[in-house]
């Protein structure tokens, strides 16, 4: 699904897209991942994506309960957001406004504040690039990334690569 108001990226405390929420027929939250690609990908010089996520649905599938992958009901929980993460929401929300109202500067405008307030957040700052400066995007986006300094893209998948 695409998520341009960040109504699902808002509740699970998502940065990056894409990602999954498994959530099973009981309405439970079972998984959360960011990364969460099906194949691998080359942009350039950069290769992003895995292969091994979408064996890890398949699995969930199959198996539902029994597969390694999903996590007991309960087993979840979302961290809260700091002061500043809390206030960069309803401001990038605000800039979601003004850009469905035609008020690009002003879209602009609250956008900037929220990736400000919350400079993890790739999604604040891709949407806010595809609407003012889709010609940009990717000069943009490269600059960003060089600030990881080696840090990872995307959060480690919980129980694949030696993460916890």
């Amino acid at each position: 699904m695409v998520d341009e108001a960040h109504a699902i990226s808002s509740l699970y405390n998502l940065v990056n897209v894409p990602s999954a929420v498994w959530i099973d027929e009981a309405g439970y939250v079972r998984r959360i991942d960011e990364g969460a690609y099906a194949e691998v990908h080359k942009l350039g010089e950069f290769e992003f994506g895995r292969v091994d996520y979408a064996p890890m649905v398949a699995s969930w599938v199959a198996e539902g309960e029994k597969s390694p992958h999903v996590k007991p009901v309960g087993e979840l929980t979302l961290a809260s957001p700091s002061d500043d993460h809390a206030r960069a929401e309803p401001t990038f929300k605000l800039g979601v406004y003004f850009h469905q109202m035609g008020d690009e500067a002003k879209a602009n405008h609250y956008w900037e504040i929220a990736q400000a307030l919350n400079p993890d957040s790739w999604n604040y700052a891709r949407q806010d690039w595809s609407i003012t400066t889709p010609e940009q995007a990717g000069e943009n986006w490269a600059k960003k990334f060089q600030t990881l300094e080696g840090r990872p893209y995307y959060k480690p998948i919980e129980g694949l690569d030696g993460a916890p």
